[in-house]
């Protein structure tokens, strides 16, 4: 009944002892609605990526290590949710990101007309699905206890990448924005709901949220700088 409270558990990576982070109370309603926001609103954070990609037919700057292991992360979560007789509510929005950042993947090695690097990621994915759904969960649980390591290399590599570029290549605005509301809400509704072990990583998620939306800006007013003193030329 109290699927909000798990969803942010399992969101924040936190497996331990999940049922007695569980309130009792009931949730009030403008913490389910904000809830639901949320929910779409992360479901739908890399539909403004895709179209970006689809639209500019490239692939160029994307980080892809970034989406490969957000694939593995999203995957496996996803994997310990259903095989936990979880409601889908507490894996659905994760299930939707996973098929939207393979989607991106896909779509921008083709553009870049890597052929081979699209059958090994194809390949890739099959195994890690078959896999998960073969796993036992006692070895998924113990995966998810890597999460959080996984998530502070992935995020740190990218704000070096862009600060070393000076750009965050292909990146829309939009997907950094949802997902800086994302993260922003959920801070709130742990805040509200009184759950605040899982404050920590919820906030690390928003600091380095932050820092990208930070460097979006900042590097496409530098753009912006350097496209108008061309036309001067």
């Amino acid at each position: 009944k109290q699927w909000y409270q798990r969803r942010v558990a399992i969101t924040a990576g936190i497996t331990n002892n999940l049922s007695a982070a569980v309130m009792e109370e009931e949730i009030p309603l403008y913490l389910q609605l904000i809830g639901y926001s949320l929910a779409v609103t992360g479901s739908t954070a890399f539909i403004p990526q895709i179209l970006k990609v689809w639209r500019s037919k490239s692939g160029e700057g994307l980080n892809f290590s970034m989406f490969t292991i957000l694939d593995f992360v999203t995957s496996l979560i996803s994997a310990f949710c259903i095989k936990s007789g979880l409601q889908y509510s507490t894996w659905l929005e994760l299930l939707v990101t996973n098929i939207q950042v393979f989607i991106i993947h896909l779509l921008a090695r083709y553009y870049l007309n890597q052929t081979k690097k699209i059958t090994t990621l194809i390949i890739c994915k099959c195994i890690l699905v078959a896999g998960l759904a073969l796993l036992p969960l006692p070895y998924i649980k113990l995966g998810m206890n890597c999460l959080l390591p996984m998530m502070v290399y992935n995020k740190t590599t990218m704000a070096y990448k862009h600060y070393k570029d000076k750009s965050l290549g292909q990146m829309a605005g939009a997907t950094l924005y949802m997902q800086y509301f994302q993260f922003s809400g959920r801070i709130f509704t742990v805040l509200m709901t009184g759950s605040t072990a899982f404050l920590p990583p919820m906030l690390l998620n928003w600091i380095y949220q932050s820092v990208f939306v930070a460097q979006y800006l900042w590097y496409k007013k530098d753009g912006t700088k350097e496209e108008e003193e061309k036309k001067k030329e």
